[in-house]
């Protein structure tokens, strides 16, 4: 039996000044050097890189190409604005099989 293709993709966000993107993609590229990485900033009203994130988590819960996906970010708080929209995604991505990884937070 062929084994499935995993595809891994770290998110690295800032959301203000302190949030230190490249330590996010070293992290995320340390553990995983193969990684495509989506980068998500916020200036103000403006969050560029956001619809390339609804994108692959539209692209990972559809998964027309038969993949396996792994998501990898920095921390938990990375993942959604807050704990409620959080919950939700992350379960839509578990009920589709994808994996969710946060480097500080390998427990959950």
């Amino acid at each position: 039996e062929e084994m499935e293709e995993l595809e891994i993709i770290g998110f690295a966000e800032k959301v203000d000044g302190k949030q230190d993107l490249q330590r996010q993609i070293r992290n995320i590229l340390k553990k995983y050097p193969n990684a495509r990485i989506i980068q998500i900033t916020h200036c103000g009203a403006t969050v560029i890189g956001y619809k390339e994130f609804e994108k692959v988590i539209n692209e990972v819960k559809k998964n027309k190409r038969g993949k396996r996906y792994k998501l990898v970010f920095d921390s938990v708080s990375r993942m959604s604005r807050n704990a409620k929209e959080g919950c939700k995604l992350y379960e839509e991505l578990f009920n589709c099989d994808v994996e969710i990884e946060f480097l500080k937070d390998p427990t959950i």
